[in-house]
């Protein structure tokens, strides 16, 4: 990833493709307004969204109208969104990577990876998208990005990396440098709040969905749920926890 050894990440969400459908946030809607007033994407677009997972920015997309290859190496995760998206034609499920998207040379308008690049071989991904881009395509990166100095954010860091070694920050410490070094340094950037609000069980949920979360067969499970449910309690109001977060996006050629 982004230079070095090439990892393989793709078996990171098996087993979690119901608690990931049901628990990750949709994206902020005004970034569709954006696609459709600023960068005057008419519906019958073509799109690849790369790392596409259950479906979640994939459905978005749909909505407005466009068509969607959704590329995801995740049995899992990808079997979730064919559930709950093969109804509309528009959507079109691949079993593909960042690196080789299974798709034709020159196929699509746009592509986009929503909370994915960060696990991505960005020079192979960048390889793909001149390869299936169509002349003047655009790429779009696209994150859901907590707030890193709220309160409650900083005790689930600080939670994330006493259970998992792993950990180096959410989205695998993707930066917005990072992002935009992708781009050559040179690309529009979208902002607009979209923080999140959970009940307690959707709380949980939404940390259990992380790639970096234990599973049950886990000997420290328990504990584990303990400090989730105290963070929830230290930072809740009402039975309500507010994750100040932001949807980014990043948008540029290669």
């Amino acid at each position: 990833m982004f230079g070095g050894e090439k990892m393989d990440y793709t078996d990171r969400f098996s087993g979690k493709g119901e608690i990931y459908a049901k628990a990750r946030p949709k994206y902020a809607q005004g970034l569709f307004e954006y696609f459709s007033s600023v960068m005057n994407i008419p519906p019958g677009s073509i799109f690849a969204d790369i790392g596409s997972g259950t479906g979640i920015f994939t459905r978005q997309l749909l909505d407005c109208g466009y068509k969607v290859f959704a590329v995801e190496p995740n049995d899992d995760m990808r079997s979730k969104a064919e559930e709950k998206l093969s109804v509309d034609d528009k959507f079109v499920s691949a079993c593909g990577s960042d690196g080789d998207t299974k798709l034709s040379d020159n196929s699509v308008d746009f592509v986009t990876a929503a909370q994915a690049f960060h696990w991505f071989d960005a020079d192979a991904f960048k390889a793909e998208c001149r390869r299936i881009l169509r002349p003047n395509g655009k790429i779009i990166i696209v994150y859901n990005s907590r707030n890193e100095s709220a309160d409650c954010t900083k005790a689930l860091a600080a939670l994330r990396r006493k259970y998992n070694s792993d950990f180096h920050g959410f989205s695998n410490g993707m930066s917005e440098g990072r992002c935009i070094d992708f781009f050559g340094g040179d690309c529009n950037i979208y902002r607009a709040d979209n923080t999140q609000r959970y009940t307690r069980r959707e709380y949980i949920d939404r940390v259990l969905s992380s790639s970096y979360s234990l599973k049950k067969d886990d000997d420290r499970f328990s504990m584990y749920m303990n400090e989730i449910n105290n963070i929830f309690d230290a930072y809740s109001k009402d039975g309500i926890i507010s994750v100040p977060t932001d949807t980014v996006a990043y948008i540029g050629s290669v």
